[in-house]
């Protein structure tokens, strides 16, 4: 009887050890864990900044002559208001809807005439060198300062970003943001 329990122990155990054997990496694979956190209280977007159309310069396709080159520089701003006090800075992300895997710029959608080799790269215009940077969507742009009075104002930029040599066209882009805070 007592070399049953034994034997029953034994194998309890070593049952016990398998999942953590079998729960080794394999190789070429792994995993991602996502975390992040939720605020009851947001800011506002003002009135007009939520859903924005902004009109690109017309350039010549010309100006576009090869993979890289830009041009075409537009500003636009998001302005919130009513942040609570407890949110200090903010931020739009931009989504990865309708992204360029590769350069991660807006694709060019426009369905009547559409350009070629030609998509829309947002710039950040928040940092404290005042100099224009590349905000490659799926990104946040830099963290803005929340006034006393609980708004803010985000600065930001879209221009042309040829893929190749850029054709005659239009060109429509649709980037989606969503507010981050610190």
């Amino acid at each position: 009887m007592k070399k049953q329990v034994t034997q029953l122990m034994i194998a309890l155990m070593g049952l016990s050890v398998a999942p953590m054997v079998f729960a080794q990496a394999v190789p070429g694979t792994g995993q991602v864990t996502f975390n992040g956190e939720l605020y009851d209280d947001t800011c506002v977007i003002n009135s007009g900044d939520e859903d924005q159309t902004v009109t690109l310069p017309r350039v010549s396709s010309q100006a576009l002559p090869a993979a890289g080159v830009t041009g075409g520089s537009k500003p636009f701003t998001i302005s919130v208001s009513k942040c609570p006090a407890t949110l200090t800075h903010v931020a739009a992300h931009f989504e990865t809807t309708n992204m360029d895997p590769v350069t991660r710029n807006a694709i060019n959608q426009a369905t009547t005439l559409p350009a070629g080799n030609v998509e829309v790269q947002l710039l950040d215009h928040n940092g404290t060198s005042g100099e224009e940077s590349v905000l490659p969507l799926g990104s946040a742009g830099e963290f803005v300062a929340v006034g006393n009075d609980g708004t803010a104002t985000m600065y930001y930029a879209g221009q042309y970003y040829a893929t190749g040599r850029a054709t005659a066209g239009n060109v429509t882009a649709v980037v989606r943001y969503t507010l981050a805070y610190q």
